[in-house]
């Protein structure tokens, strides 16, 4: 009798293992924990050791590391007490795998070395060839990717006589799938057609679903959509199918979703359906968390995305591998803040660095690309490597998806940066936005608030700075923007416009001057310098200027003293300087008619002011600033046709042509509503500029050129559409026929 459960423990233990070969875990730990009871009940140690071996590992995959860590020791004591290297040797195995899902490496490779030498020490092939392939997918999931290639070539290199079908399975499935995370799809997707051949020939139908599995994962990998949906529609799974089955088929359909560009709240309504099958191993919940986070990033919700996120990098620190720990840390990136980008795409990278996880490294790479030196520097040139290694590493019929799917990431990529940036570009703080509206910039277009961010950071410094604008653009109103937002803000703010005066007035307004100084100066009078002490002086139009007040206007800037014309003693002052033209100072300089000299000494820092035609969306909320503005308008309103035509206008005079024209269309008006009679009347007989009367004839010599016409014109478009319809924004995109965040995409770009 004794013999009898001693023979059915073994034949337990020996069904368990089978079943864990196939990634049957549920099974495997019914049939290891009835292994453990029955050996208990006999003599032989090789049964309790070994039933006790597999359980431990069963309990793992079920995430329930302390009660696999005490079964894993109990049954090294008892195969080492039994003296059974063949079967010591697998149990430290097991004890090395619990250790790593712990965390403590180092102990677990020391315990998989032990392993190692046992299973030499056994002088059984088959044993050392699990052991051997065991000790490789260790290192791999710790990290090791080298070693463990080298361990696994070993393995597949020694005889397979005496392995069992399913365990032979296990070598190949394992040899498989740290090949595909290190990125060598050919090896792995021909080490699964040799894995295919052991089950049609044994066959071992529980192996089927994790073979195809495997494939799934390394086609979606590549991005070969057509083949993905060719295994998804070949997949025998059903609701008799195990838990982890059903789970998994989800998650794959989930990803294929997401890979063919189908809507975000679909891929999340399949993950959400895979979430809640019952008893979902760790591994398989972990993928499917993933994949609803890169679902709910997809759909704008990067707050949910990045606490998902937060909580697979510590899922992952505490038992997963490091290509998990790599993927939750890019998740987390992608879905983090702009200050927390930069870190988490270098623990990114450093976690699926040294073959570990490629495709991770490929995302973190083209993420960093456009990092400042030396970060970009050096995520460039691992970038071409990495993107050369992963299509050579890649079957030649699949190439060309592979090479779609990264072209596709660092696209994306670069448009998540460029979002972010000018997200960041874009984002006022309250008291900015308080300090615009409180000098009279109206509008929220992206192109304004960019300039208001710029010249936001630019008044915390006492450098100078020149605004880049056309006529008309409100150029003032961004010198006293920045004036309000300085330390200076206490002081006064004194403007002048340097076209409009010949040099000797000019100059005598700026530095002042002493009575008799010139015909007319009957009495003496400080300059504007001297005025705007502790303050802001806004020199308009400054590339007006001669040369020879150039060169006055450097030596005051240099000196921080002027002089009065006609005085004999200097005074220091303690101003700063904000100029503005709408020239190209730049030019000028080249052109020799402005001082290369005075040009570095005022543009410190350069804000380009946009035009009202880059900011068409903004006309409605400046046309009704300006009415508010000024007692003569006060009280109209637009309808919408006059806001239609508004829209139309090109405004090559900017917001003062629209004041002007909104000035005379209100004393037209017979009515408090200004109608678009009135404001044809405003603006003259005669063709007026338009974007389509505007556009030269196609003389583009590069494409660059071409794309930066076509984004304006689109931008043109997009306003004028906004326009018409009074601000808003919705029905502007029904009405060009695209979509709210398309519309947006569009305003968006620079």
């Amino acid at each position: 009798m004794a013999a009898k459960r001693t023979g059915e423990g073994m034949e337990l233990a020996r069904q368990a293992q089978a079943a864990f070969d196939a990634a049957d875990f549920a099974r495997a730990r019914d049939l290891a924990e009835r292994a453990v009871h029955a050996a208990d009940r006999a003599p032989q140690q090789g049964a309790r050791s070994a039933a006790r071996r597999v359980l431990a590992l069963s309990l793992l995959y079920a995430d329930r590391s302390d009660e696999a860590g005490r079964l894993a020791e109990e049954s090294v004591r008892i195969a080492r007490g039994a003296r059974a290297d063949s079967e010591e040797a697998l149990c430290e195995l097991v004890l090395a795998e619990v250790l790593r899902a712990r965390g403590e490496t180092t102990e677990a490779l020391r315990h998989a070395s032990r392993a190692h030498v046992l299973g030499l020490r056994s002088g059984d092939p088959a044993t050392l060839r699990s052991v051997v392939a065991d000790h490789g997918i260790l290192l791999a999931r710790a990290g090791d990717g080298e070693r463990a290639r080298a361990l696994f070539d070993q393995a597949l290199a020694m005889p397979t006589a005496g392995q069992s079908a399913p365990r032979e399975f296990r070598v190949l499935y394992n040899a498989a799938t740290m090949h595909r995370t290190a990125g060598r799809y050919e090896a792995c997707l021909r080490l699964l057609d040799r894995a295919a051949e052991v089950v049609t020939r044994a066959g071992l139908r529980a192996a089927e679903w994790p073979l195809r599995a495997a494939r799934l994962f390394a086609l979606l990998d590549v991005g070969a959509v057509e083949e993905v949906h060719e295994q998804l529609e070949g997949a025998r799974v059903t609701d008799a199918s195990p838990a982890w089955q059903r789970a998994q088929l989800a998650g794959f359909t989930a990803a294929a979703a997401l890979l063919s560009g189908e809507r975000p709240e679909k891929v999340e309504r399949l993950v959400n359906e895979g979430l809640a099958i019952a008893d979902v191993e760790r591994p398989t919940r972990f993928a499917l968390e993933r994949l609803r986070g890169l679902a709910l990033l997809a759909r704008g919700r990067s707050e949910d995305a990045e606490r998902i996120a937060i909580g697979l990098t510590a899922l992952a620190t505490r038992g997963g591998t490091r290509a998990e720990a790599a993927q939750a840390m890019a998740l987390a990136a992608r879905a983090g803040n702009q200050d927390a980008w930069l870190l988490r795409w270098l623990g990114a990278a450093g976690l699926s660095g040294n073959g570990v996880s490629v495709r991770t490294e490929h995302e973190a790479m083209a993420a960093l690309a456009t990092e400042p030196e030396p970060i970009g520097q050096l995520a460039r040139n691992a970038l071409t490597l990495l993107r050369a290694r992963l299509v050579e590493n890649t079957p030649a019929r699949l190439r060309p998806a592979m090479r779609h799917t990264l072209r596709l990431v660092e696209s994306r990529l670069d448009g998540v940066r460029k979002a972010r940036r000018a997200e960041t570009e874009t984002s006022l703080t309250d008291a900015v936005v308080r300090a615009k509206e409180e000098v009279g910039i109206a509008g929220k277009a992206p192109a304004l608030l960019r300039a208001v961010g710029q010249l936001s950071r630019a008044a915390k410094s006492d450098a100078s700075v020149v605004l880049v604008g056309e006529t008309g653009s409100g150029k003032e109103l961004f010198a006293r923007l920045a004036h309000r937002l300085s330390d200076r803000a206490h002081g006064p703010f004194v403007a002048i416009n340097c076209g409009a005066l010949a040099e000797p007035l000019l100059e005598a307004e700026l530095f002042g001057h002493e009575r008799g100084a010139f015909t007319g100066a009957d009495r003496a009078r400080r300059g504007l310098f001297v005025e705007a002490e502790s303050g802001t002086l806004f020199l308009d139009e400054v590339g007006e200027m001669s040369p020879a007040m150039q060169v006055k206007l450097l030596r005051v800037l240099e000196d921080r003293e002027v002089r009065a014309v006609g005085g004999n003693k200097s005074r220091k002052v303690d101003v700063r300087v904000v100029a503005a033209t709408h020239r190209d100072l730049g030019a000028m300089v080249a052109a020799g008619s402005f001082r290369e000299d005075l040009f570095y000494r005022l543009a410190a820092i350069i804000v380009r002011i946009p035009a009202l035609r880059e900011r068409p969306e903004d006309i409605p909320t400046v046309a009704r600033a300006l009415l508010a503005r000024d007692p003569a308008m006060r009280g109209h309103r637009l309808d919408v046709p006059a806001l239609s035509l508004l829209a139309e206008h090109s405004w090559p005079g900017n917001v003062r042509e629209l004041a002007n024209v909104l000035r005379v269309a209100a004393a037209m008006a017979s009515a408090d509503v200004i109608g678009r009679p009135d404001l044809e009347e405003a603006l003259g007989p005669g063709p007026r500029p338009t974007a389509e009367t505007r556009a030269p004839a196609l003389e583009e010599t590069t494409l660059a050129a071409l794309r930066t016409r076509h984004r304006a014109e689109v931008r043109e478009l997009v306003g004028r559409a906004i326009a018409r319809v009074d601000g808003n924004k919705l029905r502007a995109a029904r009405t060009l026929g695209v979509s709210r965040q398309g519309l947006y995409r569009v305003l968006s770009e620079s």
